[in-house]
């Protein structure tokens, strides 16, 4: 029998070649690909169907890659061999479940990426020929498919599920579940993004929640696109922003656009209440714009100098300024019935019941109220009704008022 080593090199492997093994003392023959499901240092076929000559490796049950090898793949998710990700969850209330219930798990042995997926334009628009069509360039795709018609049932669908932990004494670098980064090496777009046009040529975006996966019929709207809920902690804010991320600001001058919306959405804050079953169905309050041309639009700006009502070009319309230490207080009140909408100030302690109306230099207090002609001529006996007090420049005054049979109408 020849050495082994004697024997010719094959440069290539496709799984097809048979070797023999010895089985309890009987010679056996079978394919190297029921061996080795993904045979090593095999060269690309060039095709990617397996009906043109595509090598396709299969593994009909479970595949650990890396430390997820450690893993015995038992009924028992709580054995005492297991991969490194599964004691640290078995040491806590939820348990070792991640790679317990994996069809597919890699874990790194050296801190580095799990799992890594990348693909490119480039290919998809070469291979558009041959494929029959241009694939999107995808890196990685996940499906979660909630088909399970059973009422009640526990079972739920997740395209994606990932936890980010934090451990006991991790005090100098962040945890993240997830960060997704545009890299825009291309310079600006050619177009812009607005709300009526959302996606621009050469636009880059971190993310973009769709509804209804190009389904061109059966699909109904979401019910929303973004929802943070207690799990059971909290997040101490939902969304933040830092102070320089945003073009246009650096957050102690000029303006970055954080949320852009279109014409007639906007923010609702919704109340307990119960309705038809349903707990907050109702708003409580709204804010949005019905504003359709720019000429027409206000501005509101929380400032230094307090709260501005401006145009769109920043000149000011109306101010609130600011008062660290309020005594009196201004109320606007609504009208019913025959009752006056009117101003009413609301007098501290210590503070002062007095309404303030002050014209610039030069100005006139000016009033629009319904004028009668000249009426009856006043006897010297006539007395006013009331006495209207006023101040005028620092100087106290006293306006007669009288009733409208003494004035003549």
């Amino acid at each position: 029998m020849a050495r082994l080593g004697a024997y010719p090199r094959i440069a290539t492997l496709d799984g097809s070649e048979v070797i023999v093994v010895e089985q309890q003392g009987c010679t056996r023959t079978m394919k190297l690909g029921d061996v080795a499901p993904s045979v090593p240092n095999q060269s690309a076929s060039g095709v990617f169907f397996a009906d043109d000559g595509a090598r396709i490796g299969r593994i009909g049950d479970r595949f650990f890659i890396g430390a997820a090898a450690d893993n015995q793949g038992l009924r028992d998710r709580d054995t005492a061999h297991n991969d490194w990700l599964s004691q640290i969850m078995g040491s806590t209330s939820i348990g070792a479940w991640a790679t317990w219930t994996s069809t597919f798990a890699a874990i790194s042995r050296f801190g580095a990426t799990g799992i890594m997926g990348a693909s490119r334009t480039s290919d998809s628009q070469k291979q558009s020929s041959y494929m029959g069509f241009v694939p999107s360039a995808v890196g990685i795709a996940a499906w979660g498919v909630a088909d399970e018609k059973k009422n009640p049932t526990t079972a739920t669908a997740y395209a994606y599920y990932g936890e980010g932990w934090r451990m006991e004494g991790v005090n100098y670098q962040p945890s993240f579940v997830m960060e997704l980064e545009t890299v825009n090496m291309g310079g600006p777009a050619a177009g812009m993004s607005t709300p009526f046009h959302p996606n621009c040529g050469g636009g880059t975006y971190a993310i973009q929640i769709g509804s209804g996966g190009g389904q061109t019929a059966g699909s109904s709207d979401a019910e929303a696109g973004i929802v943070f809920v207690r799990n059971p902690s909290r997040h101490k804010s939902g969304i933040i922003f830092a102070n320089d991320s945003l073009t246009g600001t650096d957050g102690l001058d000029g303006y970055g656009t954080a949320i852009a919306m279109g014409t007639r959405q906007g923010i609702e804050w919704r109340t307990p209440e119960t309705r038809e079953n349903v707990q907050g169905l109702d708003s409580g309050a709204m804010l949005f714009s019905t504003v359709s041309e720019t000429k027409k639009g206000q501005r509101l700006q929380f400032s230094d100098d307090g709260v501005l009502i401006t145009n769109m070009s920043g000149q000011l319309l109306f101010s609130v300024s600011p008062n660290p230490a309020p005594t009196n207080t201004l109320n606007i009140q609504a009208g019913s019935g025959q009752a006056a909408a009117g101003l009413y100030v609301q007098k501290g302690e210590n503070g002062s019941s007095n309404l303030g109306l002050y014209p610039g230099p030069g100005g006139e207090l000016q009033i629009a109220s319904p004028v009668t002609d000249q009426g009856a001529r006043l006897s010297l006996n006539d007395q006013p009704v009331f006495w209207l007090h006023i101040n005028v420049n620092g100087r106290s005054l006293r306006l007669p008022l009288f009733t409208p049979e003494q004035a003549g109408g």
